[in-house]
């Protein structure tokens, strides 16, 4: 178990000095910036309290997609993400091979698009889909 202040807290103090304390001290030209580098640390808080929860959903509706369902998951980090790449490839393939133009594939391929992106927008940018964000 982690001391407190934990990685997400930290993350958020740094945010709230950044924007309250040190954003209005800075010239007008170095503003934006700065409002890049703490939109950047509410994403990256939002990741930490998510864990990797979205990517494992993802994994699991491409591996139901493509027909490899039942395949062992990987532990986690990069072989995750190196097999979640492998089958973006694969569904990207499929699609291009005109497998989504029509049918319950292209219903099952839709509803996983949709999922999938309103995941990562939750993420990066939950006021777009009208959600509380920070």
């Amino acid at each position: 178990m982690r001391d407190e202040p934990i990685g997400e807290q930290l993350l958020e103090t740094a945010r709230n000095v950044l924007r309250e304390e040190i954003l209005p001290a800075l010239p007008p030209e170095r503003k934006h910036a700065a409002l890049m580098i703490a939109n950047a640390m509410i994403i990256a808080m939002r990741q930490l309290k998510n864990g990797e929860d979205g990517e494992r959903r993802e994994l699991r509706s491409l591996q139901s997609l493509l027909g490899h369902a039942g395949r062992d998951e990987p532990a986690g980090g990069a072989e995750l993400r190196r097999q979640l790449t492998d089958l973006d490839r694969e569904f990207a393939h499929a699609i291009r091979s005109g497998r989504g133009d029509a049918g319950v594939w292209r219903d099952a391929a839709r509803q996983h698009l949709l999922e999938t992106i309103r995941a990562k927008v939750m993420e990066s940018n939950p006021k777009y889909l009208g959600e509380p964000g920070r």
